[in-house]
């Protein structure tokens, strides 16, 4: 086994600290592509995924958690040591566990991946809670989800409450943004996919539209859903029928029981 350079930072002003600190705050790639994760669990969800571990950090205080990450990186990784006080100075979570460290995501084509056989993707339209978003990438990633599409006004995946609710899937899914609603609808009919809108709503049953072959869900923003012009040019809306007085369920959840029903579909067909 390799063993992973380590060295010791103990000013605040140290650049890789200025970088992981700005990143961290503001919740987006840098220049160089790299965002910030914090906890030892998406941090170690980081190490088993495709993706380039910059720069691993740790407070001295959780030396033996930054051991144990190093021994899983096989000496990929170069890590840092810095003063706890220092840790606190770069955090952003209210109690730190004294890991972070900067990510890199590879670079992925987005016709490749709706290319795929059967693909199944999501498109996120004016999604604004960073919670429903990391939770939509995690069910994309457990029922076989091909891609995530973010597009105009959606909260950055790389948002702090994004990634940790996505738990690790945030590494996996191929993700691309700042899309607009007529080209989403566009490349996914020139393509042939199956457009289907969830809506509280207005539509077909969800377990009584077909999910099979490529097939692409439209999500909108909580409250107000979809815009009309996206309703009028998908192919299909979806509903999922509820008891009253309930009349809705928020997005990450419509969007988990979406991907459910596609995923069974697809299973119940081999």
């Amino acid at each position: 086994m390799k063993t992973a350079a380590r060295q010791d930072l103990s000013s605040p002003q140290n650049p890789l600290l200025r970088a992981l600190r700005r990143a961290l705050r503001e919740g987006e790639p840098g220049a160089d592509g790299t965002f910030g994760v914090e906890g030892p669990r998406l941090v170690e969800e980081a190490l088993r995924s495709p993706v380039e571990v910059a720069a691993l950090v740790a407070a001295r205080s959780a030396e033996a958690r930054l051991a144990a990450l190093e021994a899983r990186a096989n000496g990929r990784v170069r890590s840092y040591l810095v003063p706890d006080r220092v840790f606190r100075a770069l955090a952003q979570t209210e109690t730190p566990q004294g890991i972070a460290a900067l990510v890199r995501l590879p670079k992925r084509r987005l016709e490749q991946c709706l290319e795929q056989p059967n693909a199944l993707v999501a498109v996120l339209v004016g999604l604004q809670d960073p919670g429903n978003l990391g939770t939509i990438l995690r069910s994309l990633e457990a029922f076989g989800g091909s891609a995530c599409l973010l597009a105009e006004n959606t909260v950055s995946p790389f948002n702090p409450k994004a990634a940790r609710a996505s738990a690790g899937s945030l590494f996996r899914v191929p993700m691309f943004r700042r899309l607009k609603l007529a080209e989403s609808l566009r490349l996914c009919n020139q393509l042939g996919f199956r457009t289907v809108a969830l809506a509280p709503r207005g539509g077909s049953e969800l377990r009584r539209v077909d999910l099979r072959g490529p097939v692409a869900l439209f999500i909108g923003q909580e409250g107000s859903g979809l815009p009309d012009a996206a309703l009028k040019q998908v192919d299909t809306i979806a509903e999922i029928p509820l008891a009253a007085p309930v009349d809705s369920l928020n997005a990450a959840m419509a969007a988990t029981l979406a991907l459910y029903e596609a995923a069974r579909q697809r299973a119940s067909a081999k």
